[in-house]
């Protein structure tokens, strides 16, 4: 199947908002919002109680202190909602306790979610995202796509994107992210830069031979209406894609991630890329993971 044609069949119907009710994990509201209403999305907002919060309640008040928790999680997801439903966004919450490792995944097949959005926080990157590891093994391991949003990208303009940066290495996992670039940015009818960063350090194909490759990967009969542009550029994969996002104003890039292990593997083209992407962007940065 062509890019293309998988970008037209791409939907995004259900997205999954995971947050631990602070500020930073709500980051990625407006971004998600903007998205649903380009798609007719209905949003999740989910929290999971940990467990560890009843540890130290002792057996007369466990019933009370769970009780105290579920109404407070619920009003602040109540609170949350209340605003995307002014929007006239179809939204829903989710309340559970235990693992986020166990219980995301539960709810991704229980509400076919297409998409989860994470929030980062302070300027560690990843390794400081308000689920801690486990939101590292969500956008390195989950077979949906990844929107993170950090507190740079939380000061931008969140409207629909005008320009989205699709960073390719010709991988399945790049060429799968592709079709979401193509996707997405037919939807919001928004500037799409096709790049891929090549190896200054070995012998590459010209440039020339390298463009039309990228221009190969979207056939004529993209629906895409808006500018187009493909690029070639040498260096650090990371630092370039940075780079030429700040160039040219990118509201969103996208990566593709390898599977098991791959998010942290050096060896992996976008496996420390990706992670230093994130960290360093200052737009919300959206992952894919082609499936096993």
């Amino acid at each position: 199947m062509s890019i293309t044609a998988r970008a037209k069949a791409i939907k995004l119907n259900h997205i999954l908002v995971a947050t631990d009710l602070s500020r930073a994990s709500l980051w990625s509201l407006p971004y998600v919002s903007a998205i649903a209403g380009e798609y007719d999305s209905t949003i999740y907002i989910g929290h999971v109680i940990p467990l560890w919060v009843y540890t130290a309640a002792r057996p007369q008040s466990f019933d009370i202190i769970e009780k105290e928790c579920r109404e407070h999680a619920q009003a602040e997801l109540d609170r949350f909602s209340a605003e995307i439903k002014s929007q006239n966004i179809n939204v829903q919450t989710l309340l559970s306790e235990g693992d986020v490792g166990i219980v995301i995944p539960d709810w991704c097949k229980q509400h076919d979610i297409d998409l989860i959005a994470v929030g980062t926080t302070g300027r560690s990157g990843v390794r400081k995202l308000f689920l801690g590891s486990v939101a590292e093994e969500i956008i390195r391991a989950a077979e949906r796509p990844v929107l993170t949003v950090g507190r740079a990208s939380s000061r931008r303009r969140s409207g629909p994107s005008r320009s989205i940066l699709c960073a390719t290495d010709f991988s399945k996992d790049s060429l799968l992210c592709a079709s979401y670039a193509l996707s997405m940015a037919s939807h919001c009818r928004a500037r799409l830069i096709v790049l891929t960063v090549i190896d200054e350090r070995e012998e590459p194909e010209s440039r020339a031979s390298v463009v039309e490759r990228l221009r190969a990967l979207i056939s004529n009969n993209s629906t895409l209406t808006s500018e187009l542009e493909f690029l070639v550029a040498s260096g650090n994969p990371a630092k370039k894609i940075l780079e030429i996002a700040r160039e040219h104003s990118a509201d969103l890039i996208t990566v593709g991630v390898r599977g098991a292990g791959g998010f942290a593997r050096a060896a992996s083209h976008f496996g420390s890329t990706a992670h230093d992407i994130i960290v360093g962007s200052s737009c919300p940065v959206l992952t894919v993971r082609a499936s096993k």
